[in-house]
């Protein structure tokens, strides 16, 4: 709340008119030049035009303070217009009827009200003059009146999972604070302080030492989870000056689990306020930092109510100028199934990687995992500075949000390439290639000693579902090389490369090359098995996987509850593609030379391609650089769709991991 007061006991806001006060040889010249000094906030020149008695019962600081205290911070634009009568007056005082509109933080507000202007007998000019009255502020104010401007916060909308648990909710904190009058020692139960909430004993100093603080006075120092009640208690044994008090906040209640996802929100800053100006923050405002918090914060936030009233001299509410109401946020119903999230992270403990459940046939995403995480209680409420440093120094960049990025695919591309040259009509699957050994490269080619490198030899002619099973990049730098680069990005584009998805959380685009397209058949070749310039997305890359399940049409993925499910993205290949792609996916896990074999389950069909995306050195080489894939789904009433990715190690690191996730979700 804001109060203005004026040495007349009033309060001005509203709108003004202004002017220089110079010589008018009419009521109309005077009041028309006074207007055009208020609608310019010409407040000096506007006092320059009153008379010699207003003068006398305000000064001109006073008046112009109280002009730029109200115009300027809560008045954004007003109009006034003026009412001339049509018959000359040659009275002393001439009354001018004028209308002012004005929108103001509240929302719009408009007067009428009469304007006296008074001719000046001792000036041989003979030129007019305002009388000027707190009216011509707001018509309701008199003397003693006081005007308020109020702010009303929204209820911020609240994120839920599929069956309604909260994610992000309007819970309750612990408001940790000190009562200066309650200390014992101050100097060391500041450093007792220091040590237990892991804050600097400076910062609690500067707070004590504010201006404000009295002995009785809640003098906060941090915030914290509720869940740590009982131990402030126990500090509160140790610390008599020691106090908390529980307050509304923002409560994420599976913490890590859903940190990337939901994000966190906290104070805005000054930059983020400068950006949003005329939205309806203020310093006070909360707002998403990262995650949904963030990427929906105008569907979350709600909208701030106002108003502004006058009050009288007992305090005693008098009138209302204008008014808003806060419009609570709306709540996010998500299609996220907690149980598949938490035992993905679980999975994936710790390590660095990322992970997108879908359900293949609806689109519904059942998890969004990024790993390492953080928690967002924390975030929150702010960080202490072991808690900053250490998450600075953690080497695996938990903050980091990996499902938010495209990553090299490696041989999880592989199916893809094949439905494009299915789909083209350069690849027969019936049809083989004979490849001895491990190192190949064109005949007559211009590649030096670049070639292109398999994990297995499968010692004779390889054919589609060979090639998946065994994963062969030779097989499948053929495909690209027959494709041709044109062909290759034709059907990359075709299944959503370079394109923006319509989801809830944005997500970085998948890319085939650079702007410039495959510089070589080097790299048109390393692209047919996902290396090269190939960068995908993990939620693109699961979404890629659905039309092996939908006769050939790609499911439109979706996060929200309210969207509509089982919606074809795009019609990229026919059922009979689907198909071949499908079986040989089946083969790779249930064939015993498959990739993915170990992740079988006893009477229950899986389909799989596994992936090792080599960041640095030659195809094939060993080493740490590496990224694993694994893209798998169940084939049987199909509801599980799984894109795993983990950093530092190869592909097979991750088939028990995901095995466990499907015999959980079983």
């Amino acid at each position: 709340m804001k109060q203005f007061y004026m040495r007349m006991g009033l309060v001005m806001i509203g709108t003004g008119l202004l002017l220089s006060g110079c010589s008018e040889s009419s009521p109309e010249d005077a009041v028309t030049v006074y207007i055009e000094h208020w609608e310019q906030r010409e407040y000096s020149e506007m006092y320059s035009m009153l008379t010699d008695t207003t003068k006398e019962e305000i000064a001109e600081d006073e008046f112009v303070e109280m002009y730029e205290s109200i115009y300027d911070a809560y008045i954004s634009d007003f109009t006034v217009r003026a009412s001339f009568p049509d018959e000359d007056n040659d009275d002393r005082l001439e009354s001018i009827q004028i209308e002012v509109g004005m929108e103001t933080v509240a929302g719009p507000y408009s007067f009428n009200e009469e304007m006296v202007v008074a001719k000046n007998e001792e000036d041989e000019d003979t030129n007019w003059q305002i009388e000027w009255s707190p009216q011509l502020i707001f018509p309701e104010l008199q003397p003693g009146d006081t005007v308020e401007f109020n702010t009303f916060q929204p209820e911020r909308g609240q994120i839920f999972s599929s069956d309604g648990q909260g994610l992000a909710i309007n819970g309750v904190v612990l408001n940790v604070a000190v009562v200066p009058g309650r200390m014992n020692d101050e100097e060391r139960e500041v450093e007792q302080i220091a040590k237990g909430l892991d804050v600097s004993e400076d910062m609690i100093q500067n707070r004590l030492e504010q201006g404000w603080v009295t002995d009785e006075s809640f003098v906060p120092i941090t915030q914290l989870p509720e869940a740590e009640l009982s131990f402030i208690e126990d500090l509160m044994e140790e610390i008599p000056g020691l106090t908390y008090r529980l307050d509304p906040g923002r409560v994420y209640p599976f913490g890590s689990s859903a940190a990337h996802l939901t994000g966190y929100v906290k104070q805005i800053t000054a930059e983020q306020l400068e950006n949003r100006e005329g939205l309806g923050y203020d310093s006070q405002s909360i707002i998403g930092q990262t995650g949904l918090e963030s990427a929906q914060e105008e569907r979350l936030r709600g909208y701030i109510g106002a108003e502004l009233i006058t009050r009288g001299a007992d305090g005693s509410r008098k009138a209302t100028l204008a008014e808003t109401e806060a419009e609570d946020g709306d709540d996010l119903y998500l299609t996220v199934d907690m149980d598949i999230q938490e035992e993905i992270v679980r999975q994936l403990d710790n390590q660095p990687g990322t992970a997108v459940a879908l359900h293949p046939k609806t689109g519904e995403t059942l998890a969004l995992v990024s790993s390492p995480s953080y928690d967002p209680n924390l975030m929150a409420l702010g960080l202490t500075s072991s808690q900053s440093e250490e998450l600075d120094e953690n080497e695996d960049e938990p903050m980091l949000n990996r499902f938010y990025y495209s990553f090299s695919p490696g041989s999880t591309m592989k199916p893809l390439t094949a439905a494009f040259g299915l789909e083209q009509g350069t690849l027969v699957p019936e049809d083989t290639i004979a490849v001895s050994g491990k190192e190949w490269q064109p005949d007559d080619s211009d590649w030096g000693d670049y070639s292109v490198r398999r994990v297995t030899d499968p010692g004779g002619p390889v054919d589609l579902t060979d090639a998946l099973v065994y994963s062969d990049n030779i097989y499948f730098a053929n495909v690209a090389l027959e494709l041709g680069g044109d062909s290759m990005q034709e059907w990359a584009e075709s299944f959503g490369f370079y394109e923006t998805i319509d989801y809830l959380y944005p997500f970085k685009q998948s890319t085939l090359t650079e702007e410039d397209g495959f510089s070589s058949d080097i790299q048109l070749a390393d692209s047919g098995y996902g290396q090269g310039q190939v960068q995908v997305n993990p939620l693109h890359l699961a979404t890629m996987y659905t039309p092996f399940l939908n006769e050939g049409a790609i499911i439109q993925p979706i996060l929200d509850q309210d969207e509509e499910t089982a919606v074809t993205w795009k019609e990229s290949i026919s059922a009979e593609t689907a198909k071949w792609i499908d079986q040989a996916l089946e083969q790779v896990v249930s064939s015993p030379t498959g990739t993915a074999h170990s992740m079988q389950i006893d009477d229950y069909s899986l389909a799989a391609k596994t992936g090792t995306a080599e960041l640095s050195g030659a195809q094939g080489e060993s080493g740490d650089d590496v990224l694993g894939w694994v893209v798998s789904y169940n084939r049987d009433d199909p509801d599980l769709l799984i894109a795993m990715m983990q950093e530092g190690v190869r592909s097979g690191e991750l088939l028990d991991k995901i095995k466990k996730i499907y015999e959980f979700a079983r």
